[in-house]
């Protein structure tokens, strides 16, 4: 029998139940009708929607859709900015293969452009706040400027002063990416009427096929 009429041949047969000869019968016959109301709905409410005929799709006939394995291992993980475009991709074997959005890369060339300042005897007749490391006193060693930021805890900041900004590096994350230790910053250039702000990403590993060695690298 079809649900809907079921269900109404239901609610009839508990009213007349409920109605004048079953209550002259005692509060017996009403405690029975309700019961055996109250099991039919739920009978009802648990039988299986009819299927969709062999035209529906997998998904919908109970099936698992199938799973692309390369996909699946390519999948960019979520993670604090800039997280690369290109996580997991099997032509990543070095953090220099790492590659960022458009949006992320022009972001920042402008918080480059926003640090230019005139300099008369600089090469080019310009130099950059934002070129962070010539405003550090730096132990000559390989590699200083990126073992001082490596070295930065979470949630610790270095600061300079440039000729028309202050700046400031803060480590905001420190979210591996492809298994290599990384640490994400935030870079920020302060003028007395303005700001602005790009996100940073050092990871520690062999920077290309030529690195000896693990190092802390400037990715991004």
């Amino acid at each position: 029998m079809p649900k809907s009429v079921s269900v109404a041949w239901l609610a009839a047969a508990v009213a007349a139940a409920l109605g004048p000869p079953a209550a002259a019968q005692g509060g017996f016959l009403k405690n029975l009708a309700r019961q055996a109301a109250a099991a039919a709905i739920q009978n009802a409410a648990q039988q299986p929607q009819p299927t969709q005929g062999a035209d529906a799709p997998a998904q919908e006939q109970g099936e698992a859709p199938a799973q692309d394995a390369a996909t699946e291992q390519t999948a960019p993980s979520s993670g604090p900015a800039p997280w690369p475009m290109n996580v997991g991709a099997r032509t990543v074997k070095y953090p220099s293969n790492l590659d960022f959005s458009p949006e992320l890369e022009a972001q920042k060339k402008a918080f480059v452009e926003f640090s230019k300042v005139s300099c008369s005897d600089c090469e080019g007749g310009y130099d950059y706040d934002a070129w962070a490391r010539h405003f550090f006193t730096l132990d000559g060693s390989y590699k200083a400027w990126e073992k001082k930021i490596g070295g930065l805890a979470m949630g610790e900041t270095i600061t300079w002063k440039g000729a028309k900004s202050t700046g400031s590096i803060t480590v905001v994350g420190e979210e591996p990416v492809n298994g290599w230790p990384c640490k994400q910053l935030k870079w920020e250039l302060k003028k007395p009427q303005a700001s602005a702000e790009r996100p940073g990403l050092f990871c520690y590993g062999k920077e290309n096929s030529y690195s000896g060695s693990d190092s802390w690298t400037e990715v991004f």
